[in-house]
């Protein structure tokens, strides 16, 4: 069970412990062709609409350049791709996450956010009330990526004695999930590079007490092999390796 308390020294612990092995990966929550096609459809599709509310035809390259701006908040704010850097000890694992942002889209973002602020105060002058909502929240987006810069994260997960290591090879991600189960001692996201995963298996396998291993399609396979009790006699299986 996970004790509040006891939290900030087992951290501690976990920080100031050796670290055994290391590895990088990059993490992506979609596919590199749906997060474009998300990006760009969602404002889009947002200003059509907005367009057949107030039926004016002057408001379309207003309108069309805030939806520029928005695809590119979206696309690299909201969906980019994470560098992630992961860091193996005996207590636990900590890890950085880190945005991967083109050195390019910094200075287009910040270009776009200084002008998307003009382009927003504009609109409202050209199409009145009715362009605050639209063109207020742009300004205000607008604004805040006037500082736009990748942002550094830091994470961590604190081992328990019993685990079932799920290698989900569709994702190319492992999954630790404790016994019992508890948010604070499992984790479902641990990406690797298909070169490095046997080295990280023997790794993860050889600090946990208690564990047992499975090869999957993809995380949803996951829920077909619990509950996950504890269990007094488990032993490490290699099956599937």
């Amino acid at each position: 069970m996970h004790d509040k308390d006891n939290e900030l020294k087992l951290k501690n612990d976990l920080y100031n412990a050796k670290v055994i092995y290391q590895w990088e990966a990059i993490g992506r929550n979609f596919g590199h062709t749906l997060r474009w096609i998300v990006s760009i459809g969602v404002p889009f599709l947002g200003y059509s609409l907005f367009m057949l509310l107030i039926q004016d035809m002057a408001a379309v390259p207003v309108l069309f350049f805030i939806g520029l701006i928005m695809t590119f908040v979206i696309r690299y704010l909201f969906l980019s791709d994470e560098h992630i850097c992961f860091y193996l000890t005996k207590k636990g694992i900590h890890f950085t996450t880190e945005q991967i942002i083109p050195e390019m889209a910094y200075k287009v973002m910040r270009g776009f956010a200084w002008f998307g602020v003009a382009v927003s105060f504009l609109a409202v002058t050209i199409m009145g009330p009715m362009a605050f909502v639209g063109a207020g929240a742009c300004a205000l987006l607008s604004f805040k990526m006037t500082g736009f810069e990748s942002k550094i994260s830091k994470s961590y997960i604190l081992f328990s004695d019993e685990y079932t290591l799920f290698d989900i090879r569709k994702e190319d991600t492992f999954a630790i999930i404790s016994h019992p189960y508890d948010l604070y001692n499992s984790y479902e996201a641990l990406f690797y590079s298909p070169k490095d995963r046997d080295e990280i298996k023997k790794h993860l396998l050889s600090v946990f007490r208690k564990s047992r291993y499975f090869e999957i399609n993809n995380s949803k396979e996951i829920d077909n092999y619990g509950p996950f009790e504890p269990s007094e006699n488990l032993s490490i299986n290699h099956a599937n390796s």
